[in-house]
């Protein structure tokens, strides 16, 4: 799959205020805002998958957003965490995402206990929340992400693109290798995870 700055589009016209709220991104001629949410990217139920992540592989638009992951040894730990959330399925269907994978080294940042509480199964919900943080239900590069731009995840929270020049952080984390193209949407490889804020719990 190749690094691409523009290879992403959505059939949705762009909001006038520029701003993303229930029906945000457009086409790569237009930017500031997300696209709309696909009625397909429903996020509730799932289960399992299969076969890389790398800028510069021409394969990778033709796998899915899972296969995708499966083939990077650096996202071992957000797999785990996919199979573990049973959210393999939707990541495999053909709805467009938008997924902020963050490394296994940014798992392992988080504080002492986080990652295995995580992986206990009577915190399926915390789990699925989190990781629902790091999809849009949609697909965005990074050529159509502006600064301040606000973005809607899966999980129903905001996440705020700062551009400084050719650097992009959403959320906070970085986005260290971008673009990268799956044939249901885009993988953004990113150096931390996004948590929620626990108040927008329900």
């Amino acid at each position: 799959m190749t690094l691409c700055y523009g290879c992403a589009s959505s059939d949705s016209t762009m909001d006038n205020a520029g701003v993303a709220t229930e029906s945000p991104v457009t086409d790569g001629n237009e930017t500031g805002a997300q696209a709309p949410m696909d009625p397909d990217t429903d996020m509730s139920s799932e289960r399992t998958a299969d076969a890389n992540v790398s800028a510069g592989n021409d394969l990778g638009s033709n796998l899915n957003i899972v296969a995708l992951v499966q083939q990077n040894p650096d996202l071992s730990t957000f797999l785990e965490l996919i199979r573990a959330a049973d959210l393999l399925v939707t990541l495999e269907s053909p709805a467009p995402y938008t997924v902020f994978a963050p490394t296994n080294e940014a798992f392992a940042a988080l504080p002492n206990g986080a990652l295995e509480n995580l992986k206990d199964p009577a915190n399926k919900l915390e789990l699925t929340r989190i990781l629902q943080a790091h999809v849009l239900p949609n697909r965005i590069s990074t050529e159509e992400m502006q600064g301040n731009m606000p973005m809607k995840t899966a999980q129903g929270e905001e996440l705020v693109v700062m551009r400084n020049g050719t650097e992009l952080t959403v959320g906070g984390a970085s986005i260290i290798t971008p673009d990268v193209r799956a044939s249901n949407g885009v993988v953004h490889v990113i150096d931390k995870v996004l948590i929620p804020p626990k108040s927008n719990e329900n």
